[in-house]
C-alpha cells in the first residue's frame, strides 16, 4: 500500500506532515505506538525540509508491505512522465554516495539504529526517510 500527501510550503508544515501522517497510519491499522513514532519523525522532517528548501511543495509518503512501513518527506514532486530521482545519501560528514534503496521489503543497510535517512539529488532536491519493521505481535 502506499499513500502520499502534497502541500504548498507553509511556516508549520512540519506539524501538517506529522498529523496527516498519524491520521493515514491509524486508518491502515498501524499501532498506535508507531504511528506515534512514525508521526514524529514526519515532523522532524517536514522541521528539517522548511531550514533547508526554498521548494514550494512537499511530499509526505508512506508505503507499507508484509516487513514494515516506509515513510518518506521530500520536497521534490514527480511530474506524471517522471522516473524517479536519482537519490544519494548524504554520509555525517556531508559526503554523497549512492542511496540505497528505502523501498517497501528492504532493510535498512547503511546503519542500525532508527534515525532518519537524509539524501539528496544532483540538482538539489531533499528527501528525509524512515524504514520501521512492524512490531513483533
Amino acid at each position: 500500500m502506499s499513500l502520499t500527501v502534497e502541500a504548498d510550503r507553509a511556516e508549520r508544515i512540519h506539524d501538517l506532515l506529522g498529523g496527516a501522517a498519524q491520521s493515514l497510519l491509524a486508518a491502515i491499522g498501524v499501532p498506535a505506538p508507531l504511528a506515534q513514532h512514525l508521526a514524529d519523525a514526519a515532523r522532524v522532517a517536514g522541521h528539517y525540509l522548511v531550514g533547508h528548501s526554498e521548494r514550494p511543495r512537499c511530499q509526505l509518503r508512506i508505503t507499507s508491505d508484509a516487513t514494515g512501513v516506509t515513510l518518506d518527506v521530500s520536497d521534490y514532486i514527480a511530474p506524471d512522465t517522471a522516473g524517479p530521482p536519482a537519490w544519494l545519501h548524504v554520509s555525517r560528514t556531508g559526503h554523497l554516495r549512492p542511496a540505497p534503496a528505502l523501498a517497501p521489503g528492504r532493510a535498512r543497510q547503511e546503519r542500525t539504529n532508527q534515525g532518519l535517512d537524509l539524501h539528496r539529488t544532483p540538482d538539489g532536491h531533499i528527501r528525509l526517510a524512515y524504514r520501521s519493521p512492524w512490531p513483533a505481535l
